[in-house]
C-alpha cells in the first residue's frame, strides 16, 4: 500500500497459552502489512512467555515486553510507550481480526480525514462454541460523526451494538498523537469504560464502518463476562464523564439517566455482597438525586 503509515497494534497478555497463537496470527494475517505487534506479558504465570518470546524470535515486526503483572491497563500504558507507529490499534490477547481489519480501518481514516476510524465486531461465546451475529451485507453504511454525535449514539438501543462498540478500545485505529496524556487506571476491571471516552473527547471527528471486523471471546473467567453478569459498571466513570461533558457545553440528559441505573445496580450488587458502607453511599446520591428531581 502506497504511503501507508506504520500502524503500533498493541496486544496486551496474561496466562493464554490456549488462544494467544490464534489472535497473533490474525494480526500477522493482515492485509495490511506495516505494522510493529507489541505484545505486553503482564506477569504470565503459564507457558505465554514462551510462546511470546517464539514470535518474537520468527517475526522481525513482533516486540515484547515482560513485565510484572499489573493488570490489563498497566499492559495498555506499556504498550502505548513503546508504540513508535502513526496509528494505534488494540487487540485483547483472546479474539481475533478479520484480515482486512486494520487496511479497513486505515482507509476508512483517511478518506475521512479522521483522527479515529471504527467498526463494529462479532461475539464468540466459548463455552458453547457459538457465535453472536447482528450484522449482515444489508446493514452495511459508512459514516463520519463529529463527536458530539458519537456520544449521542452509545445510548440508542436500536443501533448495532452501540453502547459496547462506544466502550471498548478495541476495534479502533486511533492517531497515537491522541495518547499524549492519556494514562489507562491499573489494577481496576473494566479500565475502558474509565478512559475510550476522554480518548473520543481529543479527537476531530470518527469515521465508522457498520461491519463486523473483529470477533471477540466471552470466556466466563474474562473482566468482561463478569461484567455482563452483574450489570456493575463503574460510578467513576460516569460521574466523571458528566462532569466534563457539562464543562465543555455537552447534552449530559443521557449520562444522566445511565447514572441513575448504575446507582440502582451498585445498590443491589453492594447489598448482595455485604458491602454495607457502598450500600448506603449509593442510598444518600440516590436520595439527592431524587429531592432534586426536576
Amino acid at each position: 500500500m502506497e504511503n501507508s503509515k506504520k500502524v503500533s497494534v498493541i496486544i496486551p497478555v496474561y496466562n493464554d497459552e490456549k488462544y494467544l497463537r490464534q489472535c497473533v496470527d490474525s494480526v500477522l494475517a493482515q492485509t495490511y502489512s506495516d505494522l510493529e505487534i507489541i505484545l505486553v506479558d503482564d506477569g504470565s504465570t503459564d507457558h505465554t512467555p514462551e510462546i511470546c518470546e517464539k514470535y518474537r524470535e520468527k517475526y522481525n515486526q513482533i516486540r515484547v515486553l515482560h513485565k510484572k503483572n499489573g493488570g490489563v491497563g498497566s499492559s495498555r500504558n506499556a504498550g502505548l510507550a513503546l508504540a513508535t507507529g502513526e496509528y494505534v490499534l488494540f487487540v485483547d490477547h483472546y479474539d481475533w481480526l478479520d484480515q482486512h481489519h486494520i487496511e479497513d480501518l486505515y482507509n476508512l481514516a483517511v478518506k475521512n480525514k479522521a483522527d479515529i476510524a471504527a467498526g463494529n465486531f462479532n461475539i464468540f461465546y466459548d463455552d458453547k462454541s457459538t457465535f453472536a451475529y447482528w450484522l449482515n451485507k444489508d446493514s452495511y453504511f459508512e459514516k463520519d460523526y463529529s463527536i458530539k454525535e458519537w456520544f449521542s449514539l452509545q445510548y440508542r438501543t436500536d443501533y448495532y451494538n452501540m453502547s459496547l462498540v462506544f466502550t471498548v478500545p478495541w476495534d479502533k485505529l486511533y492517531k497515537r498523537s491522541l495518547f499524549k496524556n492519556i494514562v489507562y487506571p491499573e489494577n481496576v476491571p473494566v479500565e475502558d469504560d474509565l478512559t475510550t471516552w476522554k480518548i473520543y473527547l481529543l479527537a476531530n471527528k470518527i469515521a465508522y464502518e457498520n461491519k463486523a471486523i473483529y470477533t471477540h471471546r466471552i470466556l466466563k473467567s474474562s473482566v468482561s463476562a463478569s461484567v455482563s453478569e452483574t450489570d456493575v459498571f463503574p460510578l467513576r466513570s460516569i460521574e466523571e464523564r458528566i462532569t466534563i461533558l457539562r464543562l465543555i457545553g455537552f447534552d449530559t440528559s443521557n449520562e444522566e439517566s445511565a447514572y441513575r441505573y448504575r446507582l440502582e445496580k451498585w445498590k443491589n450488587h453492594a447489598l448482595d455482597k455485604g458491602e454495607y458502607l457502598k450500600y448506603r453511599d449509593t442510598l444518600q446520591k440516590l436520595a439527592i438525586l431524587e429531592k432534586w428531581k426536576n
